[in-house]
């Protein structure tokens, strides 16, 4: 049943992109090497060139335009730790990475555009790689946590809301597990241990701002879970029911239940991982236990990449989004959510025309709708993925997900709107409160007020 409603006034209308992804310009102004550059030569023969992309760190006020063409009221991108850090470290700051970012949240705050910031979209510093063997490492996490310190104080002025991490689920399975994202390892026996890193490195950031910054600054701060949805083929079912629930916790509950629940992984993720997976003492459960100020949640293509060792009998992967946000309603005690990714990929021949896109924007939007208006869920904004067509990891160059169409292989980069980027900049005006405007009539009665 499609909704005909609106929005509640105050909600998010966001677009997001990740540094990696869109920034280009990796051996310009003293950026550092990325693992992801270092897998896509390696790993990924064709389309491996990821120097230029849209190359939004030389034409980053065209992403203004685009932003302002939208009419978006919250733009998410990523802080490229590498570009910041070339030496992983906090020990020496590239100031031309350090002005770019300065620039562009000066840009968006006068344009009252909110900025939502990640800290870690993947990118992590090869040197860091190199050194500690990435989040198999626990050093990593004070590493990482000098970082986090650095870009509260540079930029926590103008940032209220922060996300440490984007979605770890895929950093942990599918960089150190089945080895399709940077740093491309398949040692399965490590994913438990890199996923508990990563959970401990937000933890330790989230009680850092929580102590140190949120007093003077009143940001909120969390990390963004990725998950699919799952429905059982028999409704009925009892067995259909528990292997969709087991798949859930696998994936979204891996994360979610220790950050947002009680401290400790899911039962079915213990039975999973049975000797791999971390003991966590009651002291470690009850700091890492609520360090998230909302629910950060994508749901797009890349969450849809099951694990191969997911029940795969009496399941169906759907893309109803109101039933995953219920989900998380009952799973988490209906906390606050920000959709922080969603959207859907076209193939690299479509350019202006991606009609798919519209069709799936128009059913997730909606779905979103139906689970604030019939099921009181608490989601106070939505971010469109993407704003630029980027580099899409592991497909390369051969799918886009850009609101924006960019021709990679020009000069001038320009940013050429999609018939989906005029569809949501139709939907945020018809659910942005409309400005006052001063009728013929009112400015009669005005004018009589003078002359009297």
């Amino acid at each position: 049943m499609f909704l005909q409603d609106t929005f509640p006034q105050k909600f998010f209308w966001g677009v997001g992109t990740s540094a990696f992804q869109v920034e280009g310009a990796q051996r310009k102004d003293g950026r550092g090497p990325s693992i992801w550059e270092e897998f896509a030569r390696s790993e990924l023969r064709a389309g491996s060139r990821t120097e230029d992309s849209s190359d939004s760190y030389m034409f980053w006020q065209k992403d203004l335009a685009a932003l302002e063409f939208l009419g978006v009221s919250s733009y998410h991108f990523s802080i490229s730790w590498p570009r910041l850090f070339p030496t992983g470290t906090v020990t020496s700051v590239n100031e031309k990475g350090l002005q770019y970012y300065n620039s562009l949240l000066d840009a968006l705050v006068q344009r009252h555009i909110e900025p939502v910031v990640t800290l870690y979209h993947w990118d992590l510093p090869w040197i860091l790689y190199e050194r500690y063997g990435g989040w198999k490492n626990e050093s990593l996490i004070s590493v990482f946590d000098d970082y986090a310190t650095f870009c509260f104080q540079a930029f926590g002025d103008r940032v209220k809301y922060w996300i440490t991490i984007h979605n770890p689920y895929l950093v942990a399975w599918h960089g150190y597990g089945t080895g399709i994202h940077a740093p491309g390892e398949k040692e399965e026996s490590t994913v438990p241990l890199v996923g508990h890193n990563l959970i401990k490195a937000h933890a330790r950031v989230w009680h850092n701002y929580n102590q140190h910054f949120r007093p003077q600054q009143k940001g909120f701060l969390s990390i963004t879970l990725g998950s699919h949805w799952i429905e059982p083929s028999r409704s009925k079912d009892e067995e259909d029911i528990r292997k969709c629930q087991q798949s859930m916790q696998k994936v979204l509950g891996w994360f979610a239940k220790p950050i947002h629940g009680d401290g400790d992984y899911p039962e079915e993720l213990k039975t999973e991982f049975a000797s791999l997976l971390p003991n966590s003492t009651e002291t470690e459960k009850n700091y890492i236990k609520g360090t998230a100020d909302f629910f950060a949640f994508s749901f797009g293509p890349n969450n849809f990449i099951p694990p191969k060792k997911l029940p795969k009998l009496g399941q169906v992967f759907s893309l109803d989004l109101r039933e995953v946000l219920n989900w998380i309603k009952l799973e988490y005690n209906n906390p606050r959510i920000l959709i922080a990714e969603n959207g859907w990929f076209t193939n690299s021949h479509v350019k202006t025309e991606d009609t798919t896109v519209i069709y799936l924007m128009k059913n997730f939007i909606n779905k979103v709708l139906q689970a604030i208006k019939y099921d009181q869920i608490d989601v106070f904004g939505y971010t469109a993925w993407s704003l630029l067509d980027g580099y899409e990891w592991q497909h390369a160059y051969n799918n886009r997900r850009g609101l924006f169409y960019v021709d990679f292989n020009s000069e001038e980069k320009e940013r050429i709107p999609k018939s989906s980027a005029f569809y949501y900049k139709e939907i945020i005006q018809e659910n942005v409160p409309k400005k006052s405007q001063m009728h013929l009539k009112d400015l009669f009665e005005l004018l009589m007020l003078f002359l009297i």
